[in-house]
């Protein structure tokens, strides 16, 4: 695990996110179970929790704060972490902790976990390095990291904050990978590849409206995670809202002001949605409840509960929605 203070993790650097939690009252009514400040990790002041799943959900209840006592910083088999980092320059220094064996004593930083991960860059510059290539981040920026050797440096004299979803492999069916390619719509998207990457730009499935909504499909696994190389892009014709083969979706919506009204559709799906509000001001609403005000930075954890999203800016707002499907799933 991350441990003591001098590993380059900041601890000092307290931070907050506002995180709101849908639900069901005992008579399966949509409510907000809770809505405030996400708790610091098990890592530490400069890392927020904001949710925790030990295996597979089996519904859309299961999940919540990390287990007490936790010392991994990678989820059990099936399991899925969402937390919010923030990592102090170090000088251009590589960082990272003497006391795991997934990381390389030669190569300070350098380590492997059998995951999906899906890191989003909110703040400051990084640079991923890989057995044979680097890339350098900024804000906006979004990272598929497939089960490749990889370390971070933070780049210039400003903290990096971003966000991170790790998906554990399980025992089960890898579906293999469908490939990445790079389209003209969208967030930038780095997929890596064995010691490389394989697509860097906006991701092939991505599409905008006559009305200017635009849906970027950022990754599919396909089916319940069995093992860090699977995944990639789906055709557009396949697009849908629920995750394809009772998998993962991670994918970017931005709905114009022009669109806030037609937009604003009821719906429901069966799964755990990670979302964090990117830009602009949104309202969540559920059925017979007041709106939930959000704005640029705030974050929903969304448990299949019927719901809409309406823009109240005078620009357009954009979410960021990782979508995990729960049970068998959609076929």
């Amino acid at each position: 695990m991350f441990s003591g203070a001098a590993n380059g993790y900041g601890w000092k650097m307290a931070f907050t996110n506002r995180r709101v939690v849908t639900g069901h009252d005992g008579v399966g009514a949509p409510v907000i179970v809770s809505d405030g400040q996400a708790p610091s990790s098990f890592l530490g002041r400069s890392t927020s929790g904001m949710w925790f799943l030990e295996q597979r959900p089996a519904t859309v209840d299961d999940g919540g704060e990390e287990p007490e006592g936790i010392t991994d910083f990678v989820p059990p088999p099936g399991g899925v972490s969402w937390r919010f980092f923030k990592l102090k320059p170090a000088g251009e220094k590589p960082i990272g902790p003497l006391d795991d064996p997934r990381f390389d004593r030669d190569r300070v930083g350098f380590h492997t976990t059998p995951t999906i991960d899906f890191i989003e860059i909110i703040s400051g510059r990084i640079r991923l390095e890989l057995n044979d290539h680097w890339v350098e981040l900024g804000a906006g920026d979004c990272v598929i990291q497939r089960g490749t050797c990889h370390r971070w440096i933070v780049i210039g004299d400003q903290p990096c904050r971003f966000s991170a979803v790790m998906l554990a492999c399980a025992e089960g069916d890898d579906p293999g990978f469908a490939g990445a390619s790079t389209g003209a719509v969208g967030p930038r998207r780095v997929v890596t590849d064995g010691d490389g990457v394989c697509a860097d730009g906006p991701p092939a499935t991505a599409s905008q409206s006559d009305g200017g909504v635009v849906t970027a499909e950022l990754w599919h696994t396909f089916a319940p995670v069995a093992s860090p190389l699977q995944g990639g892009d789906g055709p557009e014709s396949a697009m849908s809202l629920n995750p394809p083969g009772g998998g993962v979706t991670w994918k970017q919506v931005t709905i114009p002001a022009s669109m806030a009204d037609r937009a604003a559709m009821m719906h429901q799906t069966p799964t755990i949605d990670f979302v964090r509000i990117v830009q602009g001001a949104v309202a969540l609403e559920l059925p017979g409840r007041p709106p939930v005000r959000l704005a640029a930075g705030d974050c929903v954890v969304q448990r299949g509960t019927e719901h809409a999203w309406r823009n109240t800016g005078d620009g357009p707002f954009t979410l960021s929605a990782v979508m995990i499907g729960v049970g068998d799933g959609p076929r």
